[in-house]
């Protein structure tokens, strides 16, 4: 039988050097309309200039996707990375003349369209690096705030791919409780569609897939490693900072004595506490891969239960989400407990003088894993905050 569906048309605009995040932009739509559009009746209908146009002339090249894509759209993603784009007639780069003609739709009616910016904050290759264009990027971070934006910054593919997945859902409740007769699970649509000739292929996929119980399980488990690995990290660095103790206690020891500091026996020492600091790196950096890993899989599934429980009818969303609400918290206490003794045991480290080579390596390798330890920690409580804003709104609409 014929059915009706909510067909929201997402607008996705950025530079030639995010085409990982685009594609994982249309996986996670054909994942998420498997989800949304028998129970839902809502479906995500990507508008790329790539796939919507055909060759064409006008004022210039933009001027022809501008003329053939308009702006009839819901949902406006742009993503930007290490460079602005190719500048156009009428802006920086013909992403950024994409963002105003979005913008300018906001600014007459907000209700509209939502507009979606992401950065993502990753190592550039040298080669690669273009300083005018960052700049540039940084510059439009600036405009945007300037504007009232609230842009997103991920640190991988990994995080964009959950956050994006998380923001989706938001959007697509948000969305659906405009729809007349509103009832999120019986969405009245303004496109009428035929039967699709792929819905037995689907439902056979979505039998294959993992449910609901299914992710929180696997966040669960995750969450335990990447909680348990914060905590290792922690207790190394008490211990560490129990050992400096130790052994700066040593030194004073020989100049009480002696009224003079042996040149072989401080040597000794120091040595002994560059072997600490190199056991001290060798921790952090193996639990930092295990968190990292962990954050990463836990936050996909946690971003595949959130988009699971919009379409139960019968899922105790206040219930549940308390008890994620309750274990990201504790979570929050955790990064938020190791943050500051790893802040200050950098800043220990990296005043320490040069007295050995040995102690000097051990100095470089202690500092950069902090760094990216204290990196992990950051990632991990803005992803945090911000699912946690996430699941309130779920909870209260």
């Amino acid at each position: 039988m014929p059915r009706n569906e909510t067909i929201l048309s997402v607008f996705v605009a950025s530079p030639s050097d995010v085409s990982e995040e685009r594609e994982i932009l249309e996986t996670i739509a054909q994942e998420l309309n498997k989800i949304w559009s028998h129970n839902l009746n809502v479906r995500l209908d990507l508008i790329k200039w790539e796939t919507d146009t055909v060759p064409g002339f006008g004022d210039y090249s933009q001027d022809v996707i501008n003329d053939q894509i308009n702006d009839e759209y819901d949902i406006f993603i742009a993503i930007f990375w290490s460079k602005i784009g190719t500048p156009t007639k009428k802006a920086d780069s013909g992403t950024i003349e994409e963002f105003n003609r979005a913008y300018e739709k906001h600014k007459k009616d907000p209700n509209s369209i939502d507009l979606m910016v992401y950065f993502k904050d990753q190592a550039i290759q040298p080669s690669e690096m273009d300083p005018n264009q960052l700049k540039k990027i940084q510059d439009l971070k600036i405009q945007l705030g300037e504007k009232g934006g609230l842009y997103y910054v991920f640190k991988s593919p990994k995080d964009f791919e959950s956050s994006l997945r998380n923001h989706l859902s938001k959007i697509v409740q948000k969305w659906a409780r405009k729809l007349p007769n509103n009832n999120i699970l019986k969405a009245t649509s303004k496109y009428e569609t035929g039967p699709s000739i792929h819905s037995h292929i689907e439902e056979e996929i979505i039998e294959d897939e993992y449910g609901l119980l299914d992710y929180m399980e696997i966040y669960e488990e995750k969450m335990h490693d990447m909680t348990s690995s914060f905590t290792r990290m922690g207790e190394a660095t008490d211990k560490i900072g129990s050992q400096f103790s130790q052994k700066t206690k040593e030194i004073n020891s020989l100049n009480d004595k002696n009224n003079q500091i042996s040149l072989a026996q401080t040597r000794k020492i120091i040595n002994l506490a560059s072997m600490d600091m190199n056991q001290y790196s060798e921790i952090l950096e193996s639990q930092i891969n295990i968190a990292s890993t962990s954050r990463e899989e836990a936050f996909n599934a946690l971003s595949k239960v959130i988009s699971l429980s919009i379409e139960l009818r019968d899922f105790d969303k206040e219930k549940e989400f308390d008890e994620l609400e309750e274990s990201l918290k504790a979570l929050i206490d955790v990064t938020g407990g190791i943050t500051g003794s790893l802040s200050d045991f950098r800043e220990t480290i990296s005043n320490l003088p040069r007295l050995t080579a040995k102690l000097n390596k051990s100095k470089r390798k202690n500092v950069n894993a902090l760094d990216n330890v204290l990196i992990e920690v950051e990632t991990t409580a803005r992803t945090v905050n911000s699912v946690l804003v996430i699941i309130d709104e779920i909870k209260n609409n």
